[in-house]
């Protein structure tokens, strides 16, 4: 999953959603550096990881989009599901999607500076484009998705994952509605096995 799926999915304590944040750019001995309910954050993002990707449901969403974007086709998979997240973001929170975003702005802020380089640049990013309203829409999507191919080793093709994105809308979204529902009983039940609610 995404940023905001992670950080919707960490629930409302401080450290598990800042954990959540910074996951995707924590390596090697820098998690034992972290306090320890970061750590459980970190922990919380990486077994969400391994679940969303062992998931029948996203293999389906993933081999979809394969042929178009080889490698990068888990990544963008992760994306579209953030933006049916953020569609539907009252369904799963009693939270405006713009005042959860504002939220987790001003809450990771207060931290930034202590971030790995990679969570701090896109934290500027996400605060400057409001990005994680901006998922809610398909162009949105396309804008993070461009930009992403921008900066990556190899041809990814992810500048054409809107055309994708509106041509399987309804596929997508469907296997949206099968997968994320499973996902939150998940990361729930994680979150209480180390002593979160």
């Amino acid at each position: 999953m995404n940023y905001l799926a992670h950080l919707h999915l960490a629930g409302p304590s401080t450290d598990l959603i800042t954990g959540g944040f910074i996951g995707d750019s924590v390596r090697g001995a820098v998690l034992q550096q972290l306090p320890p309910t970061v750590q459980h954050g970190v922990l919380l993002h990486r077994a969400i990881d391994r679940f969303t990707d062992q998931h029948p449901v996203v293999r389906g969403s993933v081999a979809r989009m394969r042929q178009r974007f080889g490698r990068y086709a888990t990544v963008v998979a992760d994306v579209f599901y953030d933006h049916f997240l953020a569609r539907d973001f009252s369904h799963y929170h009693d939270q405006p999607l713009g005042d959860y975003a504002a939220a987790m702005a001003a809450l990771l802020g207060k931290n930034v500076d202590t971030f790995p380089e990679r969570s701090r640049r896109f934290y500027r990013y996400m605060v400057a484009n409001n990005v994680l309203v901006s998922y809610a829409n398909v162009s949105g999507i396309a804008e993070v998705l461009a930009r992403m191919a921008e900066r990556t080793r190899f041809v990814s093709h992810m500048d054409q994952a809107g055309e994708e994105l509106r041509h399987h809308y309804a596929d997508y979204d469907a296997d949206f509605g099968l997968f994320f529902p499973e996902l939150c009983t998940f990361a729930s039940a994680e979150r209480a096995m180390r002593g979160f609610r």
